[in-house]
């Protein structure tokens, strides 16, 4: 008897998910990350292996997204391109004040370090950039171009405030 209720209730749940897949194609254009979910579970209902899918997987590809950061799409975290991660960086530095510029409506927030500490930081910048433009490290994938440049333009403005710069 408990055999034919789980079996009972398996079908009824089963009957419930293949009506919602079915009512999804009428959603407005779920994210991808829903999409994949959704096939998924088409194809365990249907008894199929389902296909994995890097969205649905989460790891982002360290060749192609940032791993440190990530933007939210609707309710979901979804990962950053190298390219895209630069170029909002870049953003907002091109929209940062200059150094020791003081803004009218507040305390100067300039962190100081001192000149060791500014060629370490550089050091590793460089470093970073290296590891991301294509070749040995990155391979030849171009995507990490512009996150490399980022970092190498940023080693070069804090060495010019050490004594490497003058």
């Amino acid at each position: 008897m408990p055999d034919d209720r789980i079996r009972v209730e398996y079908v009824r749940l089963r009957d419930a998910a293949i009506g919602v897949l079915d009512a999804m194609p009428d959603v407005d254009s779920p994210s991808a990350r829903v999409d994949a979910a959704l096939r998924n579970l088409r194809s365990v209902l249907a008894g199929t292996t389902p296909v994995p899918s890097e969205t649905v997987r989460g790891t982002p590809d360290p060749f192609e997204h940032s791993l440190t950061a990530r933007q939210f799409v609707d309710r979901w975290s979804e990962p950053i391109s190298l390219p895209q991660r630069a170029a909002d960086l870049r953003r907002r530095l091109d929209g940062d004040r200059a150094l020791q510029e003081r803004p009218s409506d507040g305390p100067s927030r300039d962190v100081v370090i001192t000149e060791l500490r500014a060629m370490i930081v550089a050091g590793l910048l460089e470093e970073l950039a290296a590891r991301v433009s294509p070749g040995s490290a990155f391979g030849p994938g171009r995507n990490g171009e512009a996150l490399a440049l980022l970092a190498t333009d940023l080693a070069k403005e804090l060495l010019a405030q050490t004594f490497v710069g003058e």
